[in-house]
Order: structure tokens, then C-alpha cells, then sequence
């Protein structure tokens, strides 16, 4: 009897492995530095407090105006708070996600880009998961805290789609912080360090965002629109929840689609950032 000769698979002689998706790379990467963090649990919940802590001086400073004015450019107690839980859930989001934007001088200039390199993975996502800051939690957790108790006191008919389009809007003015840090981070590659550059964003996007644009004049509301897209992270989204849409110095259905702006924005930060990366030159050589 003749034997049949055992069918040989068609991948035979290639990997068997499955390719890892970005988004699992993503989750392991940052689930393996999470779990590092907490091996120091003291300095996790300082760090959370003094984060907290941090954030609610400012809010204490808007505070004391609204005590002493009543209104800031027409808005109420409840809706300036509403406003700046916004703000700061949306940092939350973009810190706790791609907070490590801040070390790319550092991995560029120590040569830790030389080992992203080698690595099977997107050396983007390796920076984003170096570290996590504790502090992170602090903005997101104070941030939703603020905007739910402020939410309860603004006159808002909240409807199930009202409040998808609040969380829409805290993860697209996210991801629009989050773009921007980035694409600035790549010019590391080029221009050399650029932390300055970025405290001085963080604090304008901090200081100011807290506000209605109307109080920084016609001018100065474009600017912090299209310059700067500030009013992306917050304001647009809150004067249509909140009923501000005569004052706008956009088109309303602009601000009325303003949570699409934060994929958009990160999607062009990235873009730019692994363009500029391809100028990195090894501080070995």
C-alpha cells in the first residue's frame, strides 16, 4: 500500500504568530507601568493629592471672582464650574493617556529612542507608556467630580444624547491637547529640546481655558480658536450645552461639531511627530 504523503500546511516555514494589534500593544505596555507604580503605594496617593490639590487652587481663584463679580462675561457660578470641570476632565483624559509626551527631550537626548527603535513596536507608543504619573488620575477624577456637581446646577435639559455629547466633548478636547503636545514634541528632532515651549502651552491652555473666550475680546477668541485651538477643548462644546451660542465668533454648526476636532488633531500631531522622527540622529554617533 502507498502511503499519502502528509499535507504540508501553506504557511509552513513562516511565523505562526499573530500579528499584536496597536491598541493591545497599547494596553500591555501601559498595564506593565501602571503595575510598576504601584509598588509604591504612599508616593501613588501623595502624588494623586497633590495633583488634586493643585487644581483646586485655581478653582479656588475662579471662586473668589465669581464671589466678587457674580458673573464672568455673562456666565453664572454653576457654568463657569461647569466650564472648567470640562476643561480639566478633557486634561485628564489627554494626561493620563499621552502625558508622557513631556520626556520626549529627554529619550531623544539620553539615546532612549536608539532602544524604541529595535523594539517590535510603534516607538510613539513606547514614549507614551514609559511612565505613569499618579498626578494624572487626580485631573480626571476632580475633573468628572466637578463637572457632575456643576452639571446639577446649570439649567440643562439633560437627555441621554446631551450627556454623550458632554463625554464626546471631554475626549475630543483630549485628544486636541494631546495632538498638539505631540506634534510639538517632534520637533525634539530638529529643533532640540522643546519643554519650554511646552510648559508655556500647558499653562496658556490651563489659565486661560477656564474662561469664556468672550473675555479675551474678538481677537484674542480667534486666536485661542484657530491658533491655538483652545475653544476646541471646552468652551465650544459648552456654549451649546449651556445655551451661550449667541456670543460665539465661529459658525454655530462649527462649535456644534467641535468634539470632532480632537481625533482630527491628533491624527495631524502624530503625523508630524513620526515625520520629524525620521531626522534623529543617536548621541552615540
Amino acid at each position: 500500500m502507498v502511503e499519502t504523503p502528509a499535507r504540508i500546511p501553506e504557511n509552513a516555514g513562516g511565523s505562526l504568530a499573530r500579528p499584536i494589534p496597536p491598541w493591545r500593544t497599547y494596553v500591555i505596555l501601559l498595564g506593565a507601568t501602571w503595575r510598576s507604580m504601584r509598588v509604591h503605594r504612599v508616593n501613588l496617593i501623595l502624588t494623586f493629592l497633590g495633583s488634586a490639590a493643585l487644581q483646586g487652587t485655581q478653582l479656588a481663584f475662579i471662586g473668589v471672582l465669581l464671589g466678587a463679580f457674580g458673573t464672568i462675561a455673562g456666565w453664572g457660578v454653576a457654568e463657569v464650574a461647569f466650564l472648567y470641570g470640562l476643561r480639566l476632565t478633557a486634561h485628564g483624559v489627554c494626561t493620563i493617556n499621552f502625558g508622557q509626551h513631556r520626556s520626549s527631550a529627554n529619550v531623544v537626548r539620553d539615546g532612549d529612542w536608539d532602544r524604541y527603535l529595535l523594539r517590535p513596536a510603534s516607538p510613539l507608543m513606547q514614549l507614551l507608556t514609559r511612565y505613569f504619573n499618579p498626578g494624572t488620575i487626580g485631573d480626571l477624577v476632580l475633573g468628572v467630580t466637578i463637572l457632575g456637581v456643576a452639571g446639577s446646577g446649570v439649567e440643562v435639559a439633560w437627555s441621554p444624547w446631551t450627556v454623550l455629547y458632554v463625554a464626546a466633548a471631554a475626549i475630543g478636547g483630549g485628544l486636541v491637547e494631546a495632538g498638539l503636545q505631540i506634534g510639538i514634541s517632534g520637533l525634539d528632532f530638529r529643533m532640540g529640546p522643546t519643554t519650554r515651549v511646552k510648559d508655556t502651552i500647558d499653562r496658556v491652555l490651563t489659565d486661560f481655558g477656564a474662561y469664556p473666550m468672550t473675555i479675551f475680546g474678538t481677537v484674542g477668541a480667534w486666536l485661542l480658536t484657530f491658533l491655538l485651538p483652545l475653544a476646541f477643548m471646552a468652551y465650544l462644546p459648552a456654549t451649546i450645552v449651556l445655551g451661550h451660542t449667541d456670543e460665539l465668533v465661529v459658525p454655530l454648526w462649527l462649535a456644534q461639531v467641535s468634539p470632532l476636532a480632537g481625533p482630527l488633531i491628533l491624527v495631524l500631531g502624530v503625523a508630524g511627530f513620526r515625520y520629524l522622527s525620521r531626522y534623529y540622529a543617536s548621541p552615540g554617533h
